[in-house]
């Protein structure tokens, strides 16, 4: 015997929802349709109406289901419990065997083993529920060496946890009961029209690739560890005027196209002339295969010390200044934060305007000054 499932829901968001029904005049209440081996997580819908459409779906299930013999009470004792090493364990391997970056997936790993060596022997086994929030703030504390520090490290932390509420083993994610700190901004220095040219000119002259590799983060404002080094001929159109990812293959995860400026379109014309092959990488040439991970940060090491003897570079100026001088170029030439987000590919304007922030390009007082008169 049993009751029609009914929902219990209200217009929060971040309160969770739930469908309940009496079985056996015994009541029972479920938050998603894993018991029923139904794929139907209410909780975790980004809006009302959503959630509500999935509730209704998850109402339905439990009818059916209950229609057709099953029952509540033979699962009750064989609930599944996470521990807090199965926990984190699963959530790593799945974020590992993601096209995440590899410096993402060293922190993860990295995390991972920390904490886990630092919880307990006797908690590991046991209901990741049951960990309790002084473990969780002692590990953090450790990291206070510096506010950037400490932050990463919470924010990798958070990830693990994230996941574990999202899959529903908890309820509330306990980092944010752990305190913040302020990280400071970091002022990256950007080029001088003069040093852009004398560093080119010096690059071209004697790293070549690196050379490229600087103008193509300028001029198209793609980043040079990922997007650059694995750059392949059937990346480049025909008439060398546009390059063109696909979403695995840019950090933004979505089909990207950047227009080749004319400067740019010369030396790949040069450079590429009589390549065939659309798989050669557009840095090792004869082969498919591209230059190992640190290439580019192993080659501006080596100009760089060259280059700081010379004096045609500062301390701070780094290979990512090439891209942080063409956002600051941009912007000054059109003050156009849309088009700058599109440049950028950045996920909304909000990150657009903290990267200019960053950069010392704007300040909250400039955005004072902007706000419309009356």
């Amino acid at each position: 015997m049993f009751t029609p499932p009914q929902i219990s829901t209200n217009d929060d968001l971040n309160s969770r929802s739930f469908i309940y029904f009496y079985h056996n005049n015994k009541r029972y209440k479920f938050y998603n349709g894993r018991k029923i081996n139904s794929n139907l997580f209410p909780n975790h819908a980004k809006t009302l109406k959503v959630r509500n459409t999935l509730l209704d779906q998850l109402k339905f299930e439990y009818h059916k289901a209950l229609s057709n013999g099953w029952n509540p009470g033979e699962q009750e004792e064989k609930q599944q419990i996470i521990t807090v090493r199965s926990g984190f364990t699963s959530i790593l391997n799945e974020k590992l065997s993601s096209p995440y970056s590899r410096f993402y997936k060293r922190d993860l790993q990295k995390l991972y083993d920390q904490f886990l060596d630092h919880v307990p022997i006797d908690l590991l086994d046991k209901d990741i529920k049951s960990i309790p929030q002084s473990v969780i703030e002692q590990f953090l504390n450790k990291f206070r060496s510096s506010a950037t520090h400490y932050m990463n490290k919470r924010r990798s932390l958070s990830m693990f946890f994230s996941e574990l509420v999202r899959q529903d083993y908890l309820t509330k994610n306990p980092i944010s009961k752990t305190s913040k700190q302020r990280v400071k901004a970091k002022l990256h220095d950007v080029y001088t029209e003069k040093q852009l040219k004398d560093i080119l000119e010096f690059l071209k002259l004697n790293y070549h690739n690196l050379y490229l590799c600087c103008l193509i983060t300028y001029g198209c404002l793609l980043r040079p560890h990922q997007e650059i080094r694995l750059l392949k001929r059937k990346h480049i159109n025909e008439d060398f005027t546009s390059i063109n990812l696909s979403g695995n293959e840019n950090k933004s995860g979505k089909i990207r196209k950047v227009y080749i400026p004319e400067y740019l379109k010369l030396e790949l014309k040069e450079r590429l002339n009589g390549i065939e092959d659309m798989e050669t990488n557009i840095f090792t040439l004869e082969s498919k295969i591209a230059f190992n991970d640190d290439y580019f940060k192993t080659q501006w090491s080596r100009a760089k010390t060259e280059m700081l003897k010379l004096n045609l570079v500062l301390k701070n100026q780094t290979l990512y200044s090439f891209r942080h001088t063409a956002v600051v170029n941009v912007y000054r030439k059109t003050k156009d934060l849309h088009i700058l987000q599109q440049l950028l590919q950045h996920s909304n304007m909000v990150v657009t305007l903290n990267y200019l922030r960053g950069l010392g390009e704007i300040n909250d007082e400039q955005l004072k000054n902007s706000m419309p008169e009356l």
